[in-house]
């Protein structure tokens, strides 16, 4: 077996893909996997071109383009060794009245060589087609047959006479013939871009700005970036979109030329959006891009801009001052960045009227994040209540009153980790008492809450009795309220950490008694498998667990 398919059941999968897209689908994920390419690919390429040159198939184009992909692959080097053996049948799909047959044979047929004869059928094809899109399949598939024929007749395709989308595939066509660059082919490149950057994006055989840029090039950064600028200075929208694109990428990867961050930031102004939006992401992404753009992204958050939040967020990020002067409407309007809670809880004190709109978001998001809406709608709204939460725990005052009338009106999880910050900020406030006690309903989870905050413990006490053995929060809660009184609450503890339960459990309760005994072996090998656990919250309490019983424990 290989990938989990038999070769005989891959035959027969071939022969359904020939007729069914979902079949096709599925032949594309066993051959293609994610991990590499099929070890039987170069020996199913006989099959599968069969199927393609039966006139009884359906899908005769989805065959031959999934043969591509296996060639085009960086360790399809045995596919492209086997389709040599195949250019009779390649021939007699390339001369067939169905369009897509035929482009995809012709780009298949470059993999078939060298061969000069074929190679001029096929440069004789490109040129007699009145069609210039259609002329570039050919144009390359030439171009790879016999390479050193192709640089004598590809000059005539960069020359200006030649349409935009001839010129642009002919400087593919030297790219794919393995020659070198010259300063016609870069000539050609920009300005054939410039004037059709969709030359390329619908073809059979395409080609990225991004490549070509680089082979046109030739290594010389310099090179590069006039390519590029003439691009963006003489091209239409989609071109400068283009070269956005392949800016912002580089900037990605951190390889962005500090020649190249000046043209990138230039097309934050570009009258056309979706450039502007292309390099925006860049920039807001960028920590280098952020500070030399600061100025721009402080005057887009001060005029009111659609982009304001990532902005000021960037902002932030790299510790410009300037985001505190926005902090307060953000949080009023709410349009709250990611990093402002945390950016507000490292600040010495707030003031006042900051207080007071934090106060404010907090009632905002805890009275209406949507309880019908999945988690994670709505993660990015519970991660700044927990965060401006932290913010009004250092000096919480008239928040605990405020908050403490507005708890029967907020919603799940809200209501939990609100009562869990009134349980300790408030601790002694009969307000804070009250609310509690009104929605605990007899639930453990509440009842804890109640006690901690200064409550009566005797509804917890009641609560712990009657629930079930295995109930971790009643477990957890008993050994806070009796301790090592009762023997039974660390019993109780065992049981669930040695179970079956779920891993979140089981960490809790051996939590729990290492607080209860003091004895860190109670808990190391569960924190050790908590380290682990699909669960980001589990693996930080985990790791803080683990720094507690020392490197020897965990």
């Amino acid at each position: 077996m290989t990938q989990g398919v038999e070769p005989v059941d891959l035959l027969r999968l071939i022969g359904s893909a020939a007729h069914d897209y979902d079949s096709m689908d599925a032949l594309e994920q066993v051959l293609l996997p994610a991990d590499g390419l099929h070890p039987l690919a170069a020996q199913l390429v006989a099959p599968i071109l069969a199927f393609a040159a039966d006139p009884k198939t359906r899908l005769p184009d989805q065959l031959l383009m999934l043969v591509g992909e296996l060639a085009a692959h960086p360790d399809g080097e045995p596919v492209r060794q086997a389709l040599r053996a195949f250019t009779v049948t390649l021939r007699n799909l390339s001369d067939l009245d169905d369009h897509s047959v035929v482009e995809e044979s012709t780009a298949l047929l470059g993999w078939c060589g060298p061969d000069p004869r074929l190679s001029a059928v096929l440069l004789t094809r490109a040129r007699e087609y009145a069609d210039d899109y259609r002329r570039v399949t050919p144009l390359v598939a030439a171009a790879q047959l016999d390479p050193a024929a192709a640089a004598g007749w590809l000059p005539e395709f960069l020359d200006p006479s030649r349409s935009s989308t001839v010129r642009v595939a002919a400087v593919l066509a030297m790219r794919e013939a393995g020659l070198a660059p010259t300063a016609q082919a870069g000539a050609a490149l920009a300005a054939g871009w410039s004037a059709d950057p969709d030359a390329l994006r619908w073809t059979t055989r395409r080609g990225k700005l991004a490549d070509l840029v680089e082979y046109a090039a030739g290594g010389d950064a310099r090179r590069d970036a006039d390519l590029l600028a003439a691009i963006a200075r003489d091209g239409q929208a989609q071109a400068r979109r283009d070269v956005a694109q392949t800016l912002a990428d580089r900037a990605a990867r951190q390889e962005l030329p500090l020649e190249s961050q000046a043209l990138l930031c230039s097309f934050l102004d570009d009258p056309e959006e979706r450039v502007r939006r292309c390099a925006y992401r860049a920039v807001v992404a960028d920590d280098t891009l952020t500070r030399r753009q600061a100025d721009w992204l402080a005057d887009a958050v001060a005029r009111g801009a659609r982009m304001r939040r990532s902005a000021l967020d960037a902002l932030i990020r790299v510790g410009d001052p300037r985001w505190r002067e926005h902090a307060e409407a953000a949080l009023r309007e709410g349009w709250t960045p990611p990093r402002l809670p945390g950016a507000l809880a490292d600040l010495p004190a707030p003031d006042e009227s900051l207080r007071a709109a934090v106060l404010g978001r907090v009632v905002d998001l805890a009275t209406t994040i949507d309880v019908n809406r999945s988690p994670k709608a709505t993660a990015k709204e519970q991660r700044e209540l927990v965060g401006l939460l932290r913010v009004l725990g250092d000096a919480p005052g008239p928040a605990v009153g405020v908050l403490a009338r507005h708890l029967a009106q907020m919603t799940w999880p809200a209501r939990l980790w609100v009562a869990e910050f009134l349980a300790e900020a408030g601790r002694g406030n009969p307000e804070v008492i009250e609310a509690i006690g009104a929605m605990a309903n007899g639930e453990v989870i509440y009842l804890r809450l109640l006690w901690l905050a200064g409550g009566d413990d005797a509804p917890l006490r009641a609560a712990i009795a009657v629930a079930p053995r295995r109930d971790v929060l009643a477990a957890v809660a008993a050994a806070e309220v009796f301790g090592d009184a009762d023997p039974d609450v660390a019993a109780r503890l065992r049981e669930i950490r040695d179970g079956d339960a779920d891993l979140k459990d089981r960490f809790a309760a051996a939590g729990a008694l290492w607080e209860l005994t003091g004895d860190p072996a109670e808990a190391a090998a569960t924190v050790r498998e908590a380290l682990d656990a699909p669960w980001l919250r589990t693996r930080q309490r985990a790791r803080e667990l683990a720094d507690q019983l020392g490197p020897e424990r965990a």
